[in-house]
């Protein structure tokens, strides 16, 4: 498990400058939740934390790892979508497990990771779901667990909660299922979010 460092991160769209020198410290299993208006930068900084999109200057750490130019997938960082990236055609176990399936992990170890997410996010009735059976909050949770069977170093959430009820607002994960430094953004402050800062 690690912590992230972001040092003097920008990024420029030609003479556009959308981000400036941004720096932040998370420790291991601190919760952040980065607050502004729309426009701002919040996704675009969880984006070049991911490595989806290039920075134009700085330095990305995680753990004792300068990722600032690693691809995606070399991160170990789980990123949970604003419009959640569900495939249709899959149930929502399948859905979970679908990242896990594409390594190569043996199927009960894929089933009992999704079987223990969708039990902390309360989908373990839904698993045999597809996604248009489900509720927007039913699905943010599904995003959730996709991103909690992997197991990653560190969780980003881009608007993780503008349409979920009240009670998935309060899902706790037990401290078994580890979670790790986690970055969430958010446009604005109608739900209360339980975070360090």
């Amino acid at each position: 498990m690690a912590g992230i460092s972001i040092q003097n991160v920008y990024k420029d769209y030609g003479a556009l400058n959308v981000l400036k020198e941004f720096s932040l410290e998370i420790a291991d299993g601190e919760f952040v939740v980065l607050v502004g208006p729309s426009g701002c930068g919040k996704s675009t900084m969880l984006k070049i934390l991911a490595g989806l999109e290039p920075a134009s200057g700085g330095k990305i750490m995680i753990g004792d790892r300068d990722v600032t130019d690693l691809a995606p997938g070399d991160r170990d960082i789980a990123m949970v979508f604003q419009n959640y990236a569900l495939y249709p055609h899959l149930t929502v176990g399948q859905n979970m497990g679908f990242g896990l399936k594409m390594r190569g992990m043996p199927k009960a170890e894929i089933d009992r990771r999704v079987r223990a997410a969708a039990k902390i996010l309360a989908v373990d009735h839904l698993l045999d779901r597809r996604p248009k059976a489900l509720s927007g909050g039913q699905r943010q949770r599904v995003a959730l667990g996709r991103a909690i069977v992997r197991e990653p170093r560190a969780f980003l959430m881009d608007e993780p909660l503008p349409t979920s009820t009240p009670s998935c607002a309060s899902i706790r994960a037990p401290r078994s299922a580890r979670f790790t430094s986690a970055s969430a953004s958010r446009r604005s402050m109608s739900r209360t979010i339980r975070s360090r800062r």
